[in-house]
């Protein structure tokens, strides 16, 4: 997204805080549901027989908002700094995605300690690098198959075979 290209720097800079708060909205409604169904199936689990939905429901109000706060925050965080590589480096390649995941988690693993920061920040730079190739892979490869079905099926405007 080429959002720093924008005739003027007050335009880039205000599309550049609605993408970021759009994205930190997204994650942390997406990580909401999902934690919270997730939650509520490990306090099923875990709950004893006298409290059966009485556990699950508490695992989930209690956990479900955690995870998606700390799921948005890092979504949030590593949107501003992709934006701001993007603006300054005025590129938009892989490189400013792997960077601003690696600098996301690096910057919210801090209070672990220097050794699980540089844990996390690594393991966060080797991850969103192998997304970063596989992505691109994956899509052109569901589009050839998308490719081999259409022309098994025949065509479909003209109804030949």
């Amino acid at each position: 997204m080429a959002l720093y290209r924008s005739k003027t720097p007050e335009i880039a800079l205000q599309q550049c805080l609605e993408e970021t708060a759009r994205d930190a909205g997204m994650a942390f409604k997406y990580t909401l549901v999902g934690g919270s169904i997730f939650h509520f199936f490990n306090g099923l689990c875990r709950s004893p027989n006298g409290a059966r939905l009485a556990g699950p429901w508490h695992a989930m109000g209690v956990n479900g908002p955690r995870v998606a706060g700390k799921c948005g925050a890092w979504f949030g965080i590593s949107a501003a700094i992709d934006n701001a590589l993007g603006y300054g480096r005025q590129k938009d390649d892989h490189w400013n995605h792997i960077a601003s995941s690696t600098i996301a988690t690096g910057l919210l693993s801090m209070h672990r300690g220097i050794g699980a920061t540089a844990r996390f920040a690594s393991l966060a730079a080797v991850l969103s690098a192998v997304m970063e190739v596989c992505l691109p892979l994956l899509s052109k490869y569901s589009a050839e198959l998308d490719d081999r079905k259409g022309k098994k099926d025949g065509c479909a405007k003209c109804s030949k075979p």
